[in-house]
């Protein structure tokens, strides 16, 4: 009754050792099988299908010659930049002349503010209030907070004999940069 104890012989639990010499019988056919294989496909026999084969091979040069000379008569895409933003400006050049599109320009933002020459000031009341006048010989009266400059620049303080003036603009990196100028009182025998 010691059959139950007793494990049966698998070769597959065994390992190599019980395969024995079919075992290496097996892996020798084996490998002389991949051998012939691959000795007959990399024969040079000039049989149809390696003589098509080069055959194709010396074909191709030609057609890529004529599919060349064709793409030079024929041109194959163009590129339509309707509604396409230009690549080689900034996003925030972009964002620039969305700005001016939005705004309403006033006659005082048409100019630049180095144009703009300060003829008057009103100073000493509630309301202070300045006299400019533009390069066409306009004369516009400004107050705190009137917009001038192509820069959208803001009056934020009218003195007696000046006006300051604070410019906003963008740099290369997209910030905003605030500028502070100021336009002075120029007497009339004298040039800025």
């Amino acid at each position: 009754m010691m059959r139950g104890n007793r494990k049966q012989l698998n070769p597959v639990h065994l390992g190599a050792r019980a395969w024995g010499l079919m075992g290496v019988v097996r892996l020798a056919a084996l490998c002389l099988a991949m051998a012939c294989s691959g000795w007959i496909a990399c024969s040079d026999d000039d049989d149809d299908t390696v003589a098509t084969v080069r055959k194709e091979r010396k074909e191709k040069p030609k057609k890529a010659d004529k599919v060349e000379a064709e793409a030079n008569n024929e041109i194959g895409y163009v590129y339509n930049a309707t509604n396409k933003r230009d690549p080689f400006k900034t996003y925030f050049d972009e964002l620039m002349v969305q700005e001016k599109e939005q705004r309403n320009l006033s006659e005082l933002q048409r100019f630049e503010l180095e144009n703009l020459r300060l003829v008057a000031v009103v100073a000493g009341t509630a309301t202070p209030m300045a006299l400019l006048e533009d390069p066409t010989g306009k004369g516009h009266t400004i107050k705190i907070g009137t917009l001038l400059g192509k820069k959208f620049g803001q009056v934020k303080q009218i003195r007696r004999g000046e006006v300051d003036v604070q410019e906003e603009f963008r740099d290369f990196t997209g910030r905003r940069i605030k500028t502070t100028k100021t336009l002075k009182l120029v007497p009339e025998g004298e040039t800025e």
